[in-house]
């Protein structure tokens, strides 16, 4: 169902809590008969997490691709093959995720090589 007053309206409130610290729940319009079988739940609300995450070296993606440009290869995906230029054109131009072979979480604090790391589709990654 397409309702822009009411996204709007939920938008607005989003970037007001935004701004003064607040955020407020845009509460469900409940005058509107809605299938028995669609459920629905408020959702949207800020929250705040701490956790822990593996540092990740970003220069060594544009790494992996150069080399891999380099070496006269395209930027398909090891896995299958796919190369997002050749299926979307130029808005696939450079689309490609690099991610490494083992596990980070596994590995550990190392070093990573760019043999380490593979171009993957979000095809195949999950």
């Amino acid at each position: 169902m397409d309702r822009p007053a009411e996204m709007a309206q939920a938008a607005e409130l989003l970037r007001e809590g935004l701004r003064n610290g607040t955020p407020e729940t845009v509460a469900a319009d409940d005058s509107e008969d809605d299938a028995e079988d669609e459920a629905s739940a408020p959702e949207g609300r800020i929250l705040y997490r701490r956790h822990r995450a593996r540092e990740r070296n970003k220069a060594l993606r544009m790494k992996k691709i150069a080399a891999v440009q380099k070496a006269g290869g395209t930027l398909a995906c090891e896995a299958r093959g796919f190369d997002f230029e050749a299926v979307y054109g130029h808005r696939g131009k450079g689309y490609i995720e690099c991610h490494h072979i083992g596990p980070l979480h596994e590995a550990g604090e190392s070093t990573t090589k760019l043999s380490d790391l593979a171009l993957i589709c979000s095809n195949c990654h999950p």
